[in-house]
Protein backbone atom coordinates (compact mmCIF):
# COMPACT_ATOMS: atom_id res chain seq x y z
CA UNK A 1 0.00 0.00 0.00
CA UNK A 2 1.25 1.20 0.85
CA UNK A 3 3.33 2.62 3.43
CA UNK A 4 5.89 -0.20 3.24
CA UNK A 5 7.46 0.51 6.61
CA UNK A 6 8.08 -3.23 7.16
CA UNK A 7 11.69 -4.26 6.64
CA UNK A 8 10.64 -7.92 6.46
CA UNK A 9 8.22 -7.19 3.65
CA UNK A 10 10.86 -5.13 1.87
CA UNK A 11 13.22 -8.11 1.95
CA UNK A 12 10.55 -10.46 0.61
CA UNK A 13 9.67 -8.11 -2.23
CA UNK A 14 13.34 -7.48 -2.96
CA UNK A 15 14.03 -11.22 -3.16
CA UNK A 16 11.00 -11.75 -5.40
CA UNK A 17 12.17 -8.93 -7.64
CA UNK A 18 15.67 -10.39 -7.72
CA UNK A 19 14.32 -13.84 -8.63
CA UNK A 20 12.21 -12.29 -11.37
CA UNK A 21 14.92 -9.96 -12.71
CA UNK A 22 16.12 -10.86 -16.18
CA UNK A 23 19.84 -11.62 -16.40
CA UNK A 24 21.32 -9.24 -18.93
CA UNK A 25 24.52 -9.74 -20.87
CA UNK A 26 27.41 -7.51 -19.80
CA UNK A 27 27.05 -5.04 -22.65
CA UNK A 28 30.37 -3.37 -21.89
CA UNK A 29 32.18 -6.49 -23.16
CA UNK A 30 30.52 -6.45 -26.59
CA UNK A 31 32.25 -5.00 -29.66
CA UNK A 32 30.71 -1.68 -30.71
CA UNK A 33 29.26 -3.15 -33.92
CA UNK A 34 27.61 -6.00 -32.01
CA UNK A 35 26.31 -3.56 -29.42
CA UNK A 36 24.55 -1.45 -32.06
CA UNK A 37 23.11 -4.56 -33.71
CA UNK A 38 21.94 -5.86 -30.33
CA UNK A 39 20.27 -2.57 -29.49
CA UNK A 40 18.28 -2.65 -32.72
CA UNK A 41 17.20 -6.25 -32.24
CA UNK A 42 16.58 -5.80 -28.52
CA UNK A 43 14.36 -2.79 -29.06
CA UNK A 44 12.22 -4.78 -31.48
CA UNK A 45 12.09 -7.75 -29.10
CA UNK A 46 11.02 -5.57 -26.19
CA UNK A 47 8.57 -3.29 -27.95
CA UNK A 48 6.79 -5.63 -30.36
CA UNK A 49 5.04 -7.91 -27.84
CA UNK A 50 5.04 -5.44 -24.98
CA UNK A 51 2.27 -2.90 -25.54
CA UNK A 52 -1.20 -3.71 -24.25
CA UNK A 53 -4.25 -1.70 -23.23
CA UNK A 54 -5.50 -2.36 -19.73
CA UNK A 55 -9.29 -2.86 -19.92
CA UNK A 56 -9.73 -1.57 -16.37
CA UNK A 57 -7.93 1.74 -16.86
CA UNK A 58 -7.80 2.21 -20.63
CA UNK A 59 -4.11 2.93 -20.27
CA UNK A 60 -1.48 1.50 -22.59
CA UNK A 61 1.13 -0.50 -20.70
CA UNK A 62 4.53 -1.95 -21.46
CA UNK A 63 4.25 -5.63 -20.52
CA UNK A 64 7.26 -7.81 -21.22
CA UNK A 65 6.29 -10.71 -18.98
CA UNK A 66 3.23 -12.90 -18.72
CA UNK A 67 1.33 -12.42 -15.46
CA UNK A 68 1.23 -16.19 -15.02
CA UNK A 69 5.01 -16.21 -14.80
CA UNK A 70 4.95 -13.61 -12.05
CA UNK A 71 2.34 -15.62 -10.15
CA UNK A 72 4.59 -18.65 -10.12
CA UNK A 73 7.59 -16.59 -9.00
CA UNK A 74 5.63 -14.88 -6.21
CA UNK A 75 4.26 -18.07 -4.65
CA UNK A 76 7.59 -18.93 -3.04
CA UNK A 77 7.87 -15.40 -1.63
CA UNK A 78 4.34 -15.67 -0.21
CA UNK A 79 5.04 -19.05 1.39
CA UNK A 80 8.29 -17.72 2.86
CA UNK A 81 6.52 -14.68 4.26
CA UNK A 82 3.98 -16.87 6.04
CA UNK A 83 6.75 -19.05 7.47
CA UNK A 84 8.88 -16.30 8.94
CA UNK A 85 6.16 -13.83 9.98
CA UNK A 86 3.59 -14.83 12.63
CA UNK A 87 0.14 -15.34 11.18
CA UNK A 88 -2.75 -14.19 13.38
CA UNK A 89 -5.01 -16.92 14.72
CA UNK A 90 -7.61 -14.41 15.85
CA UNK A 91 -10.83 -15.62 14.18
CA UNK A 92 -12.44 -12.20 14.44
CA UNK A 93 -9.62 -10.37 12.65
CA UNK A 94 -9.37 -12.98 9.92
CA UNK A 95 -13.12 -13.12 9.36
CA UNK A 96 -13.30 -9.34 9.15
CA UNK A 97 -10.48 -9.10 6.63
CA UNK A 98 -11.87 -11.89 4.47
CA UNK A 99 -15.41 -10.47 4.57
CA UNK A 100 -14.30 -7.04 3.39
CA UNK A 101 -11.81 -8.52 0.94
CA UNK A 102 -14.45 -10.62 -0.76
CA UNK A 103 -16.71 -7.62 -1.25
CA UNK A 104 -13.88 -5.59 -2.77
CA UNK A 105 -12.81 -8.48 -5.01
CA UNK A 106 -16.41 -8.83 -6.23
CA UNK A 107 -16.58 -5.09 -6.89
CA UNK A 108 -13.42 -5.30 -8.98
CA UNK A 109 -14.91 -8.00 -11.19
CA UNK A 110 -12.45 -10.63 -9.95
CA UNK A 111 -14.55 -12.21 -7.25
CA UNK A 112 -14.67 -15.53 -9.08
CA UNK A 113 -10.91 -15.88 -8.81
CA UNK A 114 -9.28 -17.47 -5.75
CA UNK A 115 -8.06 -14.96 -3.17
CA UNK A 116 -6.09 -15.41 0.02
CA UNK A 117 -6.27 -12.78 2.74
CA UNK A 118 -3.88 -13.18 5.69
CA UNK A 119 -3.52 -11.12 8.86
CA UNK A 120 0.12 -11.05 9.97
CA UNK A 121 0.42 -10.79 13.73
CA UNK A 122 2.93 -7.94 13.97
CA UNK A 123 2.49 -4.24 14.84
CA UNK A 124 3.47 -2.81 11.45
CA UNK A 125 0.93 -0.52 9.83
CA UNK A 126 1.25 -2.05 6.41
CA UNK A 127 -0.38 -4.19 3.76
CA UNK A 128 0.74 -5.64 0.44
CA UNK A 129 -0.41 -7.72 -2.49
CA UNK A 130 1.52 -10.24 -4.56
CA UNK A 131 0.66 -11.64 -8.01
CA UNK A 132 -1.78 -14.50 -7.62
CA UNK A 133 -4.20 -12.51 -5.42
CA UNK A 134 -2.22 -12.97 -2.20
CA UNK A 135 -3.00 -10.14 0.22
CA UNK A 136 -1.12 -9.57 3.47
CA UNK A 137 -2.58 -7.23 6.09
CA UNK A 138 -0.70 -6.47 9.30
CA UNK A 139 -2.33 -6.45 12.73
CA UNK A 140 -1.02 -2.94 13.40
CA UNK A 141 -3.03 -1.66 10.47
CA UNK A 142 -6.14 -3.53 11.57
CA UNK A 143 -5.88 -1.87 14.98
CA UNK A 144 -6.25 1.64 13.56
CA UNK A 145 -8.99 0.65 11.10
CA UNK A 146 -11.99 1.53 13.26
CA UNK A 147 -14.48 0.82 10.49
CA UNK A 148 -14.78 -1.75 7.74
CA UNK A 149 -14.67 1.23 5.36
CA UNK A 150 -11.05 1.78 6.41
CA UNK A 151 -10.12 -1.81 5.64
CA UNK A 152 -11.99 -1.48 2.34
CA UNK A 153 -9.88 1.59 1.53
CA UNK A 154 -6.66 -0.40 1.94
CA UNK A 155 -7.93 -3.52 0.20
CA UNK A 156 -9.37 -1.49 -2.66
CA UNK A 157 -5.92 -0.02 -3.16
CA UNK A 158 -4.26 -3.45 -3.09
CA UNK A 159 -6.79 -4.97 -5.50
CA UNK A 160 -6.20 -1.91 -7.70
CA UNK A 161 -2.57 -2.99 -8.00
CA UNK A 162 -3.82 -6.35 -9.29
CA UNK A 163 -6.32 -5.03 -11.83
CA UNK A 164 -3.83 -2.33 -12.82
CA UNK A 165 -1.32 -5.08 -13.70
CA UNK A 166 1.26 -3.13 -11.77
CA UNK A 167 3.54 -6.06 -10.90
CA UNK A 168 4.00 -7.03 -14.55
CA UNK A 169 4.32 -3.40 -15.57
CA UNK A 170 6.95 -2.63 -12.94
CA UNK A 171 8.91 -5.75 -13.87
CA UNK A 172 8.84 -4.64 -17.50
CA UNK A 173 9.84 -1.08 -16.64
CA UNK A 174 12.78 -2.32 -14.58
CA UNK A 175 13.88 -4.66 -17.36
CA UNK A 176 13.77 -1.86 -19.92
CA UNK A 177 15.61 0.50 -17.55
CA UNK A 178 18.33 -2.09 -16.98
CA UNK A 179 18.77 -2.49 -20.71
CA UNK A 180 19.00 1.27 -21.20
CA UNK A 181 21.39 1.61 -18.27
CA UNK A 182 23.61 -1.12 -19.68
CA UNK A 183 23.68 0.52 -23.08
CA UNK A 184 24.37 3.92 -21.55
CA UNK A 185 27.18 2.47 -19.45
CA UNK A 186 28.70 0.92 -22.55
CA UNK A 187 28.52 4.23 -24.39
CA UNK A 188 30.14 6.06 -21.49
CA UNK A 189 32.90 3.48 -21.38
CA UNK A 190 33.57 3.93 -25.07
CA UNK A 191 33.61 7.72 -24.99
CA UNK A 192 35.20 8.54 -21.62
CA UNK A 193 38.88 7.85 -21.16
CA UNK A 194 39.48 9.33 -17.70
CA UNK A 195 38.63 6.73 -15.02
CA UNK A 196 37.30 9.20 -12.43
CA UNK A 197 35.16 11.03 -14.96
CA UNK A 198 33.79 7.70 -16.14
CA UNK A 199 32.75 6.74 -12.59
CA UNK A 200 31.03 10.09 -12.06
CA UNK A 201 29.20 9.82 -15.36
CA UNK A 202 28.03 6.29 -14.58
CA UNK A 203 26.84 7.33 -11.11
CA UNK A 204 24.88 10.25 -12.58
CA UNK A 205 23.32 7.94 -15.18
CA UNK A 206 22.21 5.49 -12.49
CA UNK A 207 20.71 8.26 -10.36
CA UNK A 208 18.90 9.67 -13.38
CA UNK A 209 17.26 6.33 -14.11
CA UNK A 210 16.26 5.84 -10.46
CA UNK A 211 14.91 9.34 -9.75
CA UNK A 212 13.76 10.27 -13.22
CA UNK A 213 12.11 7.02 -14.32
CA UNK A 214 11.58 4.29 -11.74
CA UNK A 215 10.44 6.35 -8.75
CA UNK A 216 7.91 8.53 -10.64
CA UNK A 217 6.66 5.36 -12.32
CA UNK A 218 6.08 3.78 -8.93
CA UNK A 219 4.32 6.90 -7.61
CA UNK A 220 1.95 6.88 -10.58
CA UNK A 221 1.11 3.25 -9.90
CA UNK A 222 0.28 4.10 -6.29
CA UNK A 223 -1.95 6.98 -7.38
CA UNK A 224 -3.71 4.79 -9.93
CA UNK A 225 -4.28 2.11 -7.28
CA UNK A 226 -5.77 4.81 -5.02
CA UNK A 227 -8.27 5.80 -7.71
CA UNK A 228 -9.21 2.21 -8.52
CA UNK A 229 -9.59 1.52 -4.82
CA UNK A 230 -12.08 4.36 -4.47
CA UNK A 231 -14.07 2.92 -7.39
CA UNK A 232 -14.17 -0.51 -5.75
CA UNK A 233 -15.12 0.94 -2.36
CA UNK A 234 -18.06 2.73 -3.96
CA UNK A 235 -19.22 -0.30 -5.94
CA UNK A 236 -19.01 -2.47 -2.82
CA UNK A 237 -21.20 -0.06 -0.87
CA UNK A 238 -18.56 1.41 1.44
CA UNK A 239 -18.35 5.10 2.35
CA UNK A 240 -15.57 6.57 0.21
CA UNK A 241 -15.37 9.62 2.49
CA UNK A 242 -13.81 7.36 5.10
CA UNK A 243 -10.78 6.92 2.84
CA UNK A 244 -9.78 10.51 3.65
CA UNK A 245 -10.28 9.87 7.35
CA UNK A 246 -8.08 6.80 7.16
CA UNK A 247 -5.25 8.45 5.20
CA UNK A 248 -5.32 11.40 7.58
CA UNK A 249 -4.80 8.98 10.42
CA UNK A 250 -1.95 7.30 8.56
CA UNK A 251 -0.33 10.68 7.91
CA UNK A 252 -0.47 11.57 11.59
CA UNK A 253 1.43 8.43 12.54
CA UNK A 254 3.74 8.21 9.57
CA UNK A 255 6.84 9.96 10.93
CA UNK A 256 9.45 11.59 8.73
CA UNK A 257 9.46 11.00 4.98
CA UNK A 258 11.81 11.80 2.12
CA UNK A 259 10.83 14.46 -0.44
CA UNK A 260 8.14 13.22 -2.81
CA UNK A 261 10.51 13.21 -5.80
CA UNK A 262 12.73 10.70 -3.94
CA UNK A 263 9.88 8.51 -2.75
CA UNK A 264 8.03 5.64 -4.34
CA UNK A 265 4.76 6.84 -2.81
CA UNK A 266 2.86 10.10 -3.16
CA UNK A 267 3.23 12.72 -0.45
CA UNK A 268 0.37 12.14 2.06
CA UNK A 269 -1.05 15.65 1.69
CA UNK A 270 -0.95 15.41 -2.10
CA UNK A 271 -2.46 11.95 -1.92
CA UNK A 272 -5.45 13.11 0.11
CA UNK A 273 -6.00 16.13 -2.10
CA UNK A 274 -5.96 13.92 -5.20
CA UNK A 275 -8.42 11.50 -3.60
CA UNK A 276 -10.72 14.35 -2.60
CA UNK A 277 -10.72 15.70 -6.13
CA UNK A 278 -11.37 12.24 -7.59
CA UNK A 279 -14.26 11.49 -5.24
CA UNK A 280 -15.89 14.82 -6.10
CA UNK A 281 -15.28 14.42 -9.84
CA UNK A 282 -16.84 10.95 -9.89
CA UNK A 283 -19.87 12.17 -7.95
CA UNK A 284 -19.43 9.59 -5.21
CA UNK A 285 -19.70 12.27 -2.52
CA UNK A 286 -18.89 15.92 -1.84
CA UNK A 287 -15.84 16.15 0.39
Amino acid sequence: MCTHHSHELASVEAQAAEDARPRLVDLTTLPRRDLIRGLALGTIALAAPGCATNPETGRSQLLLVDEGQLVQMSLSAWDEQKKKTPVSRDPGLNARLTRVGRRIADASGRGAQPWEFVVFDTPEKNAFVLPGNKVGFYRGLMEIADKDDHIACVLGHEVGHVTGRHAAERFSQNAAAQLGLGLGTAAIGASTQNGQNRQLAMAALGLGVQVGVLLPFSREQESEADRLGIDYMHRAGYDVREALVFWKRMEAGGGSRPPQFLSTHPDPANRMEALRAYINARGYAQV
